[in-house]
């Protein structure tokens, strides 16, 4: 990886800026939608800017409407951006959209977009391995390599219908995967799947990532799969991007710290110097009951509060815990927090 200094490497964490080996860059897009019996035009991408690096997991997080859809499919060579400039895999988003859709594979939120009934789990990955161009001497060898990867052999033979629809879901990915394209778009993946089924799917994203290397731009509603999955994250808001940074960096940013509440004993000013003096430690004050504590990280950080108050002589009747979700991250960006 080429060495790059701080400022670039920030501007990569907030979106912005070329990334280290970054595989998609996007300036300023726009993109408007005609509506209907109207002469105005729906502003659905209002100057969306980022940067996604080559082998993570990138979120796109934000209510129904927001605009993810719309961008992975710019994104993926689907739809023409109104204004803006962007390139993915070094192609140019206007004039290259034939060769990022043959570099990119994008699995719809519905499993049975792409998927024939009247074909068998195998024969239609078949069908699309012909539709690939992918070499007659390698089909047989790929798609069993998939329906093993995915956990689908023992359904090879089963008509799609006949089949749970998370094990559709895997279908649609093992489809996706057949070329094995360097970025792999998923739109909303679990969005009508079961808790099982649901599951299944996030840990085969995970699988993908770490034993293909492949780059996933993922878009949800659902706060805790962006939280699971994703090693950065953009919150998007009628349009925008209101903020984009890996978890941890969002929460500092809107200063929500985990909290320790410790039901202890009077604390000395002693003890609570002692206390401040920690690194981890944020904030502290003391409590009707005891003390709170804003640490970034609570439990790898616990034990070492514990332990220096014990020293100190201070009897701990119990204690609690708050750490900020990014539920709790996106309604406070959504709300203006940013």
């Amino acid at each position: 990886m080429a060495v790059v200094n701080v400022l670039e490497k920030q501007n990569y964490i907030n979106g912005f800026g070329p990334a280290p080996e970054s595989v998609i860059e996007m300036r300023g897009i726009v993109k408007r939608y005609k509506v209907r019996k109207s002469r105005e035009r729906f502003l659905a991408l209002d100057g969306v800017s980022l940067s996604i690096r080559k082998g993570e997991i990138f979120g796109l997080l934000g209510s129904n409407g927001a605009g993810k859809t719309t961008l992975i499919k710019i994104m993926g060579g689907l739809l023409e951006a109104d204004g803006g400039s962007g390139t993915v895999l070094g192609h140019d988003i206007y004039r290259d959209h034939k060769k990022i859709r043959a570099k990119v594979s994008l699995v719809a939120p519905t499993a049975d977009v792409g998927t024939d009934n009247n074909l068998t789990v195998r024969q239609n990955l078949e069908f699309w391995a012909v539709v690939y161009n992918l070499d007659k001497s390698q089909r047989k060898g790929r798609i069993d390599e998939m329906l093993d990867f995915l956990n689908l052999r023992q359904y090879e033979h089963h008509w799609p219908m006949s089949i749970s629809a998370g094990n559709r879901q895997k279908l649609a990915i093992a489809r996706s995967l057949l070329v094995n394209n360097p970025i792999l778009f998923l739109d909303e993946p679990t969005v009508k799947l079961d808790a099982r089924g649901a599951e299944a799917v996030r840990e085969l994203v995970k699988k993908i990532n770490n034993e293909f290397g492949t780059t996933v731009i993922l878009t949800t509603h659902y706060v805790f799969e962006a939280e699971e999955l994703c090693g950065r994250v953009a919150i998007m808001h009628k349009g925008k991007i209101k903020s984009c940074d890996t978890v941890a960096n969002l929460r500092r940013h809107l200063q929500m710290y985990d909290k320790i509440s410790i039901e202890c004993s009077s604390v000395s000013d002693e003890t609570m110097a002692a206390i401040s003096c920690l690194a981890f430690v944020i904030g502290c004050r003391r409590t009707e009951n005891g003390l709170l504590i804003q640490t970034e990280g609570i439990y790898d950080k616990l034990l070492d509060a514990l332990k220096l108050l014990r020293s100190h002589g201070v009897s701990i009747n119990g204690v609690s815990t708050n750490e900020p979700t990014l539920e709790d991250v996106f309604v406070e960006t959504i709300a203006g927090g940013t």
